[in-house]
């Protein structure tokens, strides 16, 4: 039998039988081997056919197989600004995709211009603005590079505006979440929080004034709360330790995407789950001239 194993640049080929006396056996593949177990080295790329031809005193039967031979090369299949306006302080979400022999390194580069800003590593990061990225026009390119070679995607624009001014309002001190009565937090898995019409909060909203607890925990740890459809943030709202009830005060940046959501992220070092409370006491909103 003719086992053919598809790899990126060299093809080989495993032959497994019970061989009877006598019986020769040719692989062809750019040229003629008598070896049982031969590896073939093809020049191009794409489907290539393989004979195996395999004879004794009684005749020869042969067998064809068709192999691929995969480009090592890197190569963009995707690149794109998931959310080409945002306001300074932002983040906007990247979407990236290649091909060729891993591994890949994903490099997404952003200029102003011809000006090289900044760099951000992954496929599929977030960029942050604000700071070196003052209100302006960018674009984002994205490098994929292997040991075989390099690859860039066309620039991707996107637009960064200066930050809306907002306006606070206050709300009576009200309960968001106790999660003693629901389902407290584990360490690492991110638990999204509606604010949509909670205590007087307006679909509009962008973002709260809030006190932050984390009740009487049995484990030291800590808290991140960030707008909702970000990805994990590395900065703590809230430290806990062992046995005591911590609270913050924190303004809390709602989602981006006009979901009103935040999210909640524990991380700590041992078993159990931690509680968290969220009351808030107001509100902000795009700023009315």
């Amino acid at each position: 039998m003719l086992r053919a194993v598809a790899v990126r640049g060299v093809v080989s080929f495993v032959l497994w039988a019970v061989l009877g006396a006598g019986l020769s056996t040719t692989l062809l593949a750019q040229g003629t081997s008598t070896a049982q177990n031969p590896t073939a080295t093809f020049s191009t790329y794409g489907p290539h056919n393989v004979k195996l031809t395999a004879c004794n005193m009684w005749g020869c039967t042969s067998i064809t197989k068709t192999v691929t031979v995969l480009d090592p090369r890197p190569a963009v299949t995707a690149a794109s600004v998931l959310v080409p306006l945002v306001e300074a302080g932002q983040a906007v979400p990247l979407n990236g995709a290649g091909s060729g022999q891993p591994p890949l390194t994903y490099t997404w580069r952003v200029y102003q211009g011809v000006t090289l800003i900044q760099e951000v590593s992954g496929a599929s990061p977030w960029l942050q603005t604000g700071g070196p990225m003052a209100p302006g026009l960018y674009s984002a390119v994205l490098n994929i590079t292997n040991a075989s070679g390099a690859a860039e995607s066309l620039p991707q624009a996107f637009a960064v505006t200066a930050p809306t001014a907002l306006d606070f309002y206050t709300v009576e001190p009200c309960r968001v979440i106790d999660t003693r009565f629901g389902s407290p937090l584990g360490s690492g898995a991110a638990k999204i929080i509606s604010l949509v019409d909670v205590c007087g909060i307006p679909p509009n909203a962008r973002a709260v004034a809030a006190n932050v607890t984390v009740p009487a925990s049995a484990i030291s740890g800590s808290m991140t709360l960030y707008p909702g459809n970000y990805p994990a943030m590395a900065t703590n709202t809230v430290s806990f330790s062992a046995g005591k009830t911590i609270a913050n005060n924190a303004t809390l940046p709602l989602a981006t995407d006009g979901s009103g959501t935040v999210a909640a992220r524990a991380l700590f070092g041992e078993v159990g789950t931690v509680n968290l409370v969220i009351d808030v006491s107001g509100y902000y909103l795009p700023g009315t001239l």
